[in-house]
């Protein structure tokens, strides 16, 4: 059964608190994070202030007793028309998923995400989409998620690289 939290949208009010809970879930796995809270409370700041009021970004937030001890964020990726098809619904993808670990083990992170998975359902989304961690593979699963065969993805350079398949470093593009 779940704790006393609310879960509510989040607001502008909350973006510090929504920079606190993101900088608990990496210093979690890797407490050296590589970045004083404050420099990155900042870079997190300009991003949030921005996001929220972008209407393809929603979050949402679990709150007790004025505290903020989960949130979620939604982004809403829009799809191109299809010849005979109409316009396609939206495709939702759910990110940031993070229930403090005192609160964990109550039903608040399944509640959280079945609001935002209602949400998403009521407002006309095709596909509810995550990109779990090992960890969180089994909560998502327990939820009804089920992994499709992996998206082909390119390294382009950026902050993020795909390690790839097992031997491909092994073989040349011709």
């Amino acid at each position: 059964m779940s704790d006393g939290a609310i879960v509510r949208p989040a607001a502008g009010d909350d973006v510090d608190e929504l920079a606190r809970l993101r900088w608990q879930l990496y210093a979690e796995d890797d407490p050296a994070v590589g970045e004083s809270f404050a420099d990155y409370r900042e870079r997190f700041v300009r991003f949030a202030t921005t996001a929220l009021e972008d209407e393809n970004w929603r979050a949402w937030v679990a709150e007790e007793g004025g505290r903020i001890v989960g949130a979620l964020w939604r982004h809403r990726t829009p799809r191109i028309p299809q010849p005979g098809r109409g316009d396609p619904a939206p495709l939702a993808y759910i990110t940031n998923v993070y229930v403090e670990p005192a609160h964990r083990g109550t039903g608040l992170g399944a509640r959280l995400l079945g609001i935002v998975v209602d949400a998403s359902r009521a407002e006309g989304f095709s596909l509810a989409m995550v990109w779990p961690s090992d960890r969180s593979l089994p909560f998502y699963e327990r939820r009804g998620f089920a992994r499709l065969p992996d998206p082909l993805v390119l390294d382009l350079g950026g902050d993020w690289h795909y390690p790839g398949p097992p031997g491909a470093g092994d073989a040349e593009l011709t």
